[in-house]
């Protein structure tokens, strides 16, 4: 088994701190729109691709569980782990997947991976109300993923490209 160092703890700790603030944040600010109120941009996941990219697939999968179950209940919707952990962990292996056959740019790997995460919130939806009615709501998703994913794939580009290298060297 690998050795998980010290400081590969520490930054994976920093990481999922802020990806707990995001993503609370998140939860509690009013809907973008208020047709849709379960529409999010996702800001916490930049984070995980983030961490992905820096630390590593363990600590990134780490991030999106913990996030995806701790943020629920930090805001008091416990219920909604259900869905956040289902959809956040099926995004980011997808998003890895996309990373790793290196055919896109990470704007359109978080545009696919927004997608992959409302269509299996759908999913998880149309299980406990035993309906398949809530994929009508697929078509506004799609679009609204599309736009939050390019929305964080831009943000964590920029936070890549720009962010100084002696911040992410000699971690392990």
């Amino acid at each position: 088994m690998k050795k998980f160092s010290t400081r590969k703890l520490a930054y994976t700790s920093v990481l999922l701190a802020v990806a707990l603030v995001a993503g609370s944040i998140e939860a509690v600010v009013p809907p973008i729109i208020p047709a849709l109120p379960f529409v999010r941009i996702g800001f916490s996941n930049v984070v995980t691709i983030f961490c992905y990219l820096v630390l590593g697939f363990p600590s990134a999968l780490a991030i999106s569980a913990l996030k995806s179950v701790l943020v629920p209940i930090f805001v008091g919707n416990p219920v909604m782990a259900l869905y956040s952990l289902t959809a956040s962990v099926g995004s980011f292996l997808v998003s890895v997947l996309l990373l790793r056959i290196k055919r896109s740019g990470l704007p359109v790997i978080s545009v696919l991976g927004a997608i992959t995460h409302n269509m299996l919130q759908l999913c998880v939806a149309a299980l406990m109300t035993g309906s398949a009615i809530v994929f009508g709501y697929a078509p506004w998703l799609v679009i609204t993923g599309a736009g939050a994913g390019l929305a964080t794939g831009v943000t964590l580009y920029l936070l890549v490209r720009f962010l100084p290298a002696r911040l992410t060297e000699n971690i392990d």
